[in-house]
């Protein structure tokens, strides 16, 4: 008999990338290429990722658009130009 099926949660995934659970929630709904859970539990339908997705979890955020993806530049990080 195996156990119930577990699940990473928002707060898990988080934790991968230094962030907390809402930032997760607001990558869900501001990229439509976030992977998808693999399921939803309960009435507030908190979603649920299995673990062995966290590759795929890792590679979204590494081609992420935004501060620190490759090819973009920070706020603030030109050369300021000296007063003369």
């Amino acid at each position: 008999m195996t156990g119930p099926t577990r699940y990473l949660d928002r707060a898990q995934i988080g934790a991968l990338f230094g962030v907390s659970a809402q930032a997760v929630a607001k990558w869900q709904e501001r990229s439509d290429d976030f992977p998808e859970p693999d399921g939803v539990l309960g009435d507030r339908e908190l979603p649920g990722w299995l673990p062995s997705r966290v590759d795929e979890i890792r590679a979204w955020h590494k081609a992420r658009p935004g501060q620190g993806a490759k090819g973009t530049r920070k706020p603030g990080s030109g050369r300021r130009r000296q007063p003369e």
